[in-house]
């Protein structure tokens, strides 16, 4: 996979980088990604910047997240993280990722209750499934950011019909930084871009696991397969 960096209008190495199973970047990629963050880390300007960690269900997104927020914190900066409350999968006070990372966090109804939580010495603010959230995430990532804070949002870049998932297109379009993790096709074991929904439902969030969704391909991913499975 090709992830272009542009980091405050400058561009950073263009880096190939290869997935498996949850996202977890092989040798040939992983330095190459590692490198593109740590200039972002190492940005030592008053202004701050919005990273996005986007793709399907079950390539690595939670673990990037936490993976980053970890290394905030053990350079001792103040780290503040946040999930929506509608995601009651594993825990209401931490992000767990599929692969059982987890990491403290914070539950909030919207975008809103993040900038008013946010202390001003503030220096990371972590987001995780940053597509539950109101249009307002784009607002409030960009005051955050204009305030000199690094902001990490994770999420879904597409829904349960391959659908952009707002807001994720439009934190994209304005990040510094974005990375594109793939998950690992259960059908045929290409790389996987899309999240199949399992079970019949017609409701864009249906909040679920490995018991609603898998991770397929464009060939085997099916959009219509929810509908299917009510008949």
């Amino acid at each position: 996979m090709i992830i272009g960096r542009v980091v405050l209008g400058k561009p950073l190495s263009c880096a190939v980088m290869h997935f498996g199973v949850e996202g977890v970047p092989q040798a040939s990629g992983k330095n190459e990604m590692r490198k593109g963050i740590e200039e972002l880390e190492q940005h030592s300007g008053d202004s701050g910047w919005i990273e996005v960690i986007t793709g399907s269900m079950f390539s690595g997104k939670s673990e990037e997240l936490i993976r980053r927020l970890r290394r905030a914190q053990i350079a001792r900066q103040k780290v503040q993280i946040f999930k929506p409350a509608i995601d009651l999968r594993y825990s209401d006070q931490h992000i767990i990722s599929h692969s059982e990372m987890k990491i403290a966090s914070q539950s909030v109804k919207s975008a809103n209750e993040i900038l008013a939580a946010v202390e001003i010495d503030t220096n990371v603010v972590g987001i995780d499934e940053g597509q539950f959230f109101d249009q307002d995430l784009v607002r409030v990532a960009n005051i955050l950011a204009d305030q000199g804070k690094r902001v990490i949002v994770a999420g879904l870049d597409m829904d349960y019909l391959g659908r952009p998932f707002e807001p994720m297109p439009l934190l994209l379009a304005i990040a510094e930084d974005i990375t594109k993790t793939r998950a690992i096709c259960v059908r045929c074991g290409s790389p996987a871009t899309y999240t199949q929904r399992l079970i019949a439902s017609r409701e864009r969030v249906v909040v679920g696991a490995a018991d609603a969704y898998e991770a397929r391909c464009r060939g085997c991913f099916d959009p219509h397969l929810s509908e299917k499975a009510g008949d």
